[in-house]
């Protein structure tokens, strides 16, 4: 009898309820990282940061230019071949010229900005797999809840069906004379009580439905139903802890320390950046030009041709006073990268206690599973020998309300404990590698 009930009992815990659509976590999980706005977001902007990287790279390419010019002027304006000055009359002048620049030295800063370009292409990538991480989580989390609320539900609408037949049959006690009138009306109290628990069953079922598509950033009018169940036989009932290879391993891959350590070595080439700003600088130019001019009397093409002017030249630049303002860029560097390292450090301690933690918490969570699973069948032979008592006349209503209720809060108790063991042990897994 007891082991009949209680497989019964697992079957109600386990059943679906009616669904439009079949949704198993896995495909939840691959949704909500192809749907997310934060982590689209974060995919535009390693776009961006890849551009900048390519226009670092491409600073190194010398510039070339290409210049037209046409003048006119009135009053007084200078033949420049001829060096004398024109007074009240209409000149035009036609000009063209080409030139390129390449800069030979910048104190290195060229080449540290292009690394903390690509530094911070690895920041922003590694952000973006640390969202999909944590979404991944959430997505988890927010789908067992969901299960759990499932269970409940249909829990609670079983429950309500077998106390709206003991409230009957109550009523045909009560008319025996087996039990008194008031066992009626604290039967009926139960179902009221129940029915309650019953509409609270189902706005928990919407509601975890509402988190865990909102998640997912999936549009309302899509069918949606989660489908995954785990029966009694899935919950595995040992912990295996994790190895220190295993932690090791995972703060070597952990995608927030990594894109700690990708911030520090792109503010330590901003550093060094901002220490070329101290040295001097050197550039080399070349420019071939001509032009024509209306006050002298030679054919145009000849004098484009006579007038042509070639040049070379070198640029050096010796930074000796700015208003101090290297000296400030340099500081704000160190101290940003003094931040950056502060922040690793209590980011890598922070994982670390999490990673212990998630091992501690399911061996804890093992262990309120287990309790709670005697604690729910013990509750239920007490339920199971309180009813016959009662359908005999040999327990009073109250007996057999208290008992219905100790098995509803062990039920609940058992639900909460396995569906946050499973919890643990998928987040367990995460840092197996």
């Amino acid at each position: 009898m007891k082991r009949t009930a209680m497989i019964l009992l697992f079957s109600v815990l386990t059943s679906p309820l009616p669904a439009q659509e079949i949704w198993p976590l896995e495909r939840c999980i691959s949704y909500a990282l192809a749907h997310n706005l934060d982590i689209r977001e974060k995919q535009v902007e390693v776009v961006v940061r890849q551009t900048e990287l390519t226009q670092h790279r491409l600073s190194w390419l010398p510039t070339l230019a290409v210049g037209l010019e046409q003048n006119w002027n009135w009053g007084r304006s200078v033949d420049m071949q001829e060096l004398v000055i024109i007074r009240n009359a209409l000149t035009r002048a036609t000009g063209a010229s080409v030139g390129a620049s390449l800069p030979l030295f910048d104190g290195f800063s060229r080449f540290h900005q292009q690394v903390a370009a690509k530094k911070a292409v690895d920041v922003a990538t590694l952000e973006a797999d640390d969202l999909r991480t944590s979404l991944e989580t959430d997505v988890t989390r927010a789908y067992l809840e969901l299960m759990l609320a499932k269970q409940i539900h249909a829990y609670s609408r079983e429950s309500h069906a077998t106390i709206v037949q003991q409230r009957d049959r109550t009523a045909q006690l009560v008319e025996a004379g087996s039990q008194p009138k008031s066992a009626l009306n604290e039967m009926e109290a139960q179902v009221a009580a129940e029915k309650a628990a019953l509409v609270s069953a189902e706005c928990r079922v919407r509601s975890a439905t509402l988190s865990l598509t909102r998640l997912m950033n999936l549009p309302g009018d899509t069918p949606f139903s989660a489908g995954e169940q785990f029966g009694p036989d899935t919950v595995a009932i040992r912990v295996t802890l994790l190895s220190d290879a295993q932690t090791e391993a995972w703060l070597q891959c952990d995608p927030r320390l990594r894109s700690a350590e990708a911030r520090i070595a792109q503010l330590r080439a901003e550093e060094q950046a901002a220490k070329g700003r101290f040295l001097p600088t050197l550039s080399a130019s070349a420019s071939y030009g001509t032009f024509y001019s209306s006050t002298n009397e030679t054919p145009f093409r000849t004098q484009l041709d006579e007038n042509r002017n070639p040049s070379v030249a070198l640029r050096l630049n010796i930074p000796i006073f700015d208003g101090w303002q290297a000296a400030t860029q340099l500081k704000k560097s160190r101290l940003a990268l003094e931040m950056a390292r502060l922040t690793a450090e209590k980011l890598q301690t922070q994982v670390l206690e999490e990673i212990r933690s998630a091992s501690i918490e399911a061996e804890n969570c093992l262990q309120r599973y287990l309790s709670s699973e005697e604690t729910l069948q013990a509750m239920q032979s007490l339920l199971e020998i309180t009813e016959a008592k009662y359908n005999l006349g040999a327990a009073t209503a109250l007996d057999y309300i208290v008992a219905r209720n100790n098995r509803l809060k062990a039920v609940s108790d058992y639900l909460q404990a396995k569906w946050q063991y499973l919890f643990q042990l998928r987040l367990l897994e995460r840092y197996r590698l």
